[in-house]
């Protein structure tokens, strides 16, 4: 059985990439580069990444709502401690007077 050489390795040596030169190229990379940089607004940047900017805004308001529930309940439990210690303190029984 004769071998058959694999035609291959010598198609990939012969084989040369010549691509023809864009002569509009580089107008066309600073139009794109340029048109970035006219729709850079806040609106054009939230309208772009609105995933991203409802996850952080909602990151926030969970935030802030564990943050001020955390602070409303060490104020409760100051105020409470306080109360407790002024009603204590009125309860004294050398300022009670003997009801006759």
């Amino acid at each position: 059985m004769p071998s058959s050489p694999d035609p291959l390795p010598s198609l990939l040596v012969a084989w040369r990439v010549e691509p023809l030169p864009d002569p509009r190229f580089r107008r066309t990379v600073r139009e794109r580069l340029g048109g970035s940089a006219a729709g850079a607004t806040w609106a054009a940047f939230v309208r772009r990444r609105a995933a991203l900017v409802v996850g952080a805004l909602a990151l926030a308001g969970v935030g802030g709502a564990l943050g001020g529930h955390d602070r409303a309940r060490a104020r409760a439990d100051e105020d409470r401690a306080r109360l407790a210690s002024a009603y204590v303190a009125a309860l004294d029984a050398r300022l009670m007077v003997p009801a006759r």
